[in-house]
């Protein structure tokens, strides 16, 4: 009997390794599904995340399409109007010399009266004569003895 358990040793060991194999193959089996459900439900949520961000992307660009409609009919702003622009400049100083206040100067081109001046003693810097301060000068004067 001893050698007939001894003869049987090598087929239950074979039965037991067999049946671990098969253990460990069904284990494994079920861990793959487990990843399997995990990565499904990570893929689900990713898919509704895109679709949300789909649905604000397209909220975005319904709105910058509705701007960039808006901004057409609107009326682009004016250039600022510079002072450095020669007939301006031109056209400040021979209003000036005809007599023209400087008021009434920078009313007819729509220039503030400090830039007016300006543009008058920057000829008087380029000529290098005084006349014009001293036109000025005498103006502002009047029209500070007009204002009283």
């Amino acid at each position: 009997m001893a050698t007939s358990i001894l003869n049987l040793a090598p087929y239950l060991v074979g039965l037991t390794g067999a049946g671990l194999a098969l253990f460990l193959f069904l284990e494994m089996k079920k861990m793959q599904q487990d990843f399997q459900i995990r990565w499904n439900k990570r893929q689900q949520a990713i898919q509704s995340e895109l679709g949300v961000l789909r649905g604000v992307v397209q909220d975005l660009k319904t709105r910058v399409d509705d701007a960039e409609r808006r901004a057409e009919v609107m009326v682009p702003p004016q250039a600022p109007v510079s002072g450095f622009n020669l007939s301006r400049r031109t056209q400040a100083i021979r209003l000036f010399r005809r007599g023209e206040r400087l008021e009434q100067i920078s009313a007819a081109l729509c220039l503030p009266q400090k830039e007016v001046e300006l543009l008058l003693k920057v000829q008087q810097i380029l000529t290098g004569s005084g006349a014009v301060e001293e036109e000025a000068g005498a103006r502002r004067f009047e029209a500070m003895e007009r204002g009283r």
